[in-house]
Formats: C-alpha cells, sequence, structure tokens
C-alpha cells in the first residue's frame, strides 16, 4: 500500500474499508478522530496518556486537527501528569482525562503543517527531564526511512503487535505511526504478557518489542511456521547475544535492532543474524565521530538537522558504527533509560534527604545522606524500612526502573582530593566488607495503608512494594506479582482481620483479569460467606478489577 505522510493521510484518505486496528476501518478510524477534534477544539495544550494504541493514534491526530500543543509526558505517574497539568494543560484518552469517544459531529480534516511541534522528554544531565520538541514533518521522515528499511522484511499487510507503551518514541513510531503512515493494521492493545502476545502472533505478522522482555523467553518452545512473525524489532539497550539466539530460535527470524534516542529518533538498524554486527544508518541519515569520539548523525528527522549524543563509537569499515558505550551518566535499567542525576535531584527533594549519590551495579543503587530529619525517621524506623519510605516518594514520579533497589546510609559522601565524586568511592561502599545492606530481609507482603469495615468482610489498601522477594525470576524487565502471593495475602488478611484461621486455600478458584505490578497501590476486599463456607477476594487498582475469586474455608465452622 502506498505511503501517506501522517499530515496528509486524514486529508488524502485510504479506501474507507482499509483495515486500521482490531477490526478498526479507515472510515471509522477518520470519524473517529475528527469527532473527537470537534470536541478538543479549544484545548491550548493537551497531554496525550491514552494507555490503548488505538485511542492514542485516535488522540494524537485529534489533537494535532483541532490546533493543541502536544505533549508526550515522559510517563503517567501521578506526580509527573500532576506537574505537567499544573500549567492547564488537558490529559486526553486516560484515566484523568476519558474524554475520547466514538464519532460524533466531526470537523473538516484539512492537511496538517508538517512544522507542527510535539513535545516529549528525555533524561538530561542535569538532574530535570529534558523537553525535546520534534516536528510532524520529522516523525513523518522517520517513518519513510523506517519503511525504506524494514517494509521488504514485513509485508504490505503485515499486522503490527507490541509489547512497548507508545508513549516513549520508540513504541510511538513502530507501533503507530509507521503502520499509519503505511497503511498496515496495527494490535489496539500492548501485550504485557508472552502468553498473550505469542498466541496473537501469526505468520508474517511484525513484533515491536524490547531487551527486556526478550531476555525473559527461557522455555518458551519455538513457534510453529503458521505463528512465526515475519520482523521481530528490539530498542531501548542493545540485546546480549545469547537471547539474541534464544529470540530467533523461538520466533524463527532474528531480531532486527534499532537505534537511537528521543532527539534523534531511529537513526540506524542491525539484523542479530550472528555475533555483534556494526549499526547501519537508515536512508538519509549520515553518521560520523567527533574527536572526544562521540556518535555525531544528521538528518533531517533529528532535532536541529544534527545530534551530537552521548554514546561513544568508532566508525566501522561497512559504513555502520560500533558503540563503545556511553560518555555521559544515563544508565539503561532493564531496557529504559534512567537519568542518575533525576534521580538523584528527585531524592534531594525530600525533606528527609540532605544528599544522595545513584549509581548502577546490576541493579540501581542509592547512597543517601540523611537530613536531620532523615536521622530522626531513620533511627525509627530502621534502614529497611527507610530506603522503602524513599521509595515509595519517588514512586511518584519514577517508573519502577528508576527507583532503586539498593540503599546505603551515610553522614557524607566520599569526595576526592579534588571534590570530585568518584564512582569507584560510591560503588566500594556496597562491597561486602563495607556497611550492612539494608536489603537483608526483603518484604513478603504488602504495606497495609488503611482498614476499612464492610458489612460482611474488610477492605484494605495495600502498597505493594518493588523490591518484594516474590517477583524474583517473574519476570526480569516486567515485574508480575504472581498469582499465588495474591491469595496467599487474602489467606493471610482473612485471618488477621476476619479470625478465620484458615490453614490453606480449599476449593480455590479464581480469575486473573489484569497483571498486578509492584510499586502500585491496591484495593483488597474480603467476604465471608459463613453459611456458605466460603471466603471471596477482588484485588483493585481504583475502578479496575485486577483478580478475584473464592476460597472454600470447610474448616471454620459458620
Amino acid at each position: 500500500m502506498t505511503a501517506i505522510p501522517l499530515s496528509r493521510l486524514l486529508a488524502v484518505g485510504r479506501p474507507d474499508d482499509a483495515p486500521v486496528a482490531d477490526g478498526v476501518t479507515f472510515a471509522r478510524f477518520r470519524a473517529d478522530v475528527a469527532g473527537n477534534a470537534a470536541r478538543l477544539k479549544g484545548c491550548r495544550r493537551g497531554l496525550l496518556v491514552a494507555p490503548d494504541g488505538y485511542w492514542g493514534a485516535v488522540g494524537l491526530l485529534a489533537l494535532l486537527h483541532a490546533g493543541a500543543e502536544v505533549t508526550i509526558p515522559p510517563n503517567a505517574q501521578p506526580g509527573t501528569l500532576a506537574a505537567l497539568t499544573a500549567d492547564g494543560a488537558v490529559p486526553v484518552g486516560g484515566d484523568l482525562g476519558g474524554n475520547l469517544g466514538p464519532g460524533g459531529a466531526g470537523m473538516a480534516l484539512a492537511p496538517l503543517d508538517p512544522e507542527t511541534p510535539l513535545t516529549f522528554f528525555t533524561s538530561g544531565s542535569t538532574g530535570e527531564p529534558k523537553r525535546v520538541v520534534r516536528t510532524l514533518g520529522m516523525l513523518e521522515a522517520e517513518a519513510l526511512a523506517t519503511e525504506a528499511v524494514l517494509g521488504r522484511l514485513a509485508g504490505a499487510t503485515a499486522r503490527v503487535h507490541a509489547t512497548v507503551p507508545h508513549q516513549h518514541v520508540y513504541g510511538l513510531n513502530f507501533r503507530l505511526l509507521w503502520p499509519l503512515v503505511t497503511g498496515r493494521p496495527f494490535a489496539s492493545a500492548m501485550h504485557e504478557l508472552w502468553e498473550t502476545a505469542l498466541a496473537a502472533l501469526d505468520a508474517g505478522s511484525v513484533l515491536v518489542t524490547s531487551p527486556a522482555h526478550l531476555t525473559r523467553l527461557a522455555g518458551i518452545a519455538p513457534l510453529p511456521p503458521s505463528r512465526r512473525p515475519a520482523l521481530v524489532l528490539s530498542a531501548g539497550a542493545p540485546l546480549p547475544e545469547p537471547a539474541a539466539r534464544e529470540a530467533a530460535a523461538v520466533f524463527g527470524t532474528p531480531v532486527t535492532e534499532i537505534f537511537g534516542s528521543t532527539e534523534t529518533g531511529a537513526i540506524a538498524h542491525r539484523r542479530r543474524e550472528a555475533g555483534d554486527p556494526s549499526w547501519r544508518p537508515l536512508p538519509g541519515v549520515v553518521a560520523g565521530r567527533t574527536p572526544d569520539g562521540r556518535l555525531r548523525v544528521g538528518a533531517t528527522h533529528v532535532e536541529g538537522r544534527e545530534h551530537i549524543g552521548s554514546d561513544l563509537v568508532e566508525m566501522a569499515e561497512d559504513g555502520g558504527f560500533r558503540v563503545l558505550g556511553r560518555a555521559d551518566r544515563i544508565a539503561k535499567v532493564e531496557g529504559k533509560r534512567v537519568s542518575l542525576p533525576e534521580v538523584e535531584a528527585q531524592l534531594r527533594r525530600s525533606p528527609l534527604v540532605a544528599d544522595a549519590a545513584v549509581l548502577t551495579l546490576e541493579q540501581l543503587c542509592a547512597v543517601v545522606v540523611p537530613s536531620a530529619e532523615g536521622v530522626a525517621r531513620l533511627a525509627d524506623l530502621g534502614a529497611f524500612r527507610f530506603g522503602r519510605l524513599l521509595r515509595r516518594e519517588l514512586s511518584t514520579v519514577q517508573e519502577p526502573a528508576g527507583l532503586p533497589r539498593r540503599w546505603r546510609f551515610v553522614s557524607r559522601l566520599p569526595d576526592g582530593a579534588l571534590g570530585k565524586r568518584r564512582h569507584a568511592d560510591i560503588a566500594a561502599l556496597f562491597e561486602e566488607s563495607a556497611l550492612p545492606e539494608i536489603a537483608t530481609h526483603r518484604p513478603t507482603t504488602p504495606d497495609v495503608r488503611a482498614v476499612r469495615p464492610l458489612a460482611d468482610g474488610v477492605e484494605l489498601d495495600l502498597f505493594i512494594p518493588g523490591d518484594l522477594a516474590q517477583l524474583d525470576g517473574h519476570f526480569p524487565g516486567m515485574p508480575i506479582v504472581p498469582g499465588v502471593a495474591q491469595i496467599d495475602w487474602a489467606v493471610m488478611f482473612a485471618n488477621t482481620h476476619l479470625g478465620l484461621g484458615i490453614e490453606a486455600a480449599q476449593s480455590l478458584q479464581v480469575k486473573f483479569r489484569r497483571v498486578t505490578v509492584p510499586d502500585t497501590l491496591v484495593t483488597l476486599a474480603l467476604r465471608h460467606a459463613p453459611a456458605r463456607r466460603r471466603l471471596t477476594f477482588e484485588y483493585r487498582c481504583g475502578d479496575e478489577t485486577l483478580s478475584s475469586g473464592s476460597i472454600g474455608v470447610e474448616g471454620i465452622a459458620p
């Protein structure tokens, strides 16, 4: 199908019956954009927070056609959205702004100006998220450059699936914009589990994923030919060689990696058929090396037409380049960029913290100098719970990858002779011979924040910590609370608050509707039906049910 730039997509159009997403035709897509653009007319600034892929695409184009300034938030954490809405920006498509709906009285959809700006965020080196402004034309050029390389690997009608969100540049381009520009249908829902992702794939489809997911394929049998995708894409961090081999065996095709950044978009690719190949620039991208060894790229879809990044590179004889490491303090944690200065700055904003240093030693680690108030809380709570308290504060502005898992508390940070803080001195605090680690006894149960009586039971607000012991191996890069842990907690809290004395779950029935993730506040409702000898439980996040079930309590008298 002919590629159509995003700025002219709805003005030029495709056949009314052309598929867009999950049975949605182009005619309905155009009507949904037109109707929502009319409803959003007058919106000056919009935050695109829709988690669903289809409504994310509708929301993006509706805001653009309504003439609004569009911002893609760095994450959907409450503290982040609160800061971004302080100046009147309107969340579009999420829990705080469920203002997208089907069709309605629409407005005429004229071509958009390719110079229309969109605002993204990336981890900055100063401790604050850095705003990056890219134009609609840059995103169009990136999608067309992507098609020039990947179009020959993916069929013209290949369905695009994803395990990554579209709230980041990689997901936005490859999950939504590239399919829209080229006429390929895409799946609305992001697959959170391999079970659902693999079941949805068919021969010739495209999978947009990341190392955080591809490094946990162990034990999955190779897909039959009828379900092997034509193209598996990965970005966010280099894919380890063992994971690349395992992914190729499972999917029946080598992984194609994408290299880029928020400032540049996608600029290079490589196909992991063997070893560690060099990165090849996309069409229209010129790659070079600065005198100090950093990557210099120039392209029409790069902010400012040229960008000097923080990656140290060497140029390869085949015209590509090899990445040697990073020159700044942006770390990749579980495949996501985490600004170490940003986490440090956010820790220092706490009244409990006087100073902080953050580094990566396989995991994200933090060394904290408590303030006078912090010293008192540390003495009262102990090191372990004090670290948990700081994690909870950070969780309002940081995604799970940006929350330290190992902590040290000191009276002052070690400095060198010239006042420069050395990584080796900070790292030495985490050696076994140094200070005792706070995570000696990791939690196995959530924190109880509130307890409310019900007519037939009790309701508890629970905070599930990110360092929960049951998260080990379940799953690296995408932690999910195991179902067995949820059942155990239901029994434990029923015994504690309802006095049931259940020794083990019997006649168990359970339904998992959504995955439960750590660093989340959930509500657990427990109801006891003595006449039926049953305990029912339900975990909710807001108004959404995560899991529910019932447990037989045969040994308890009615």
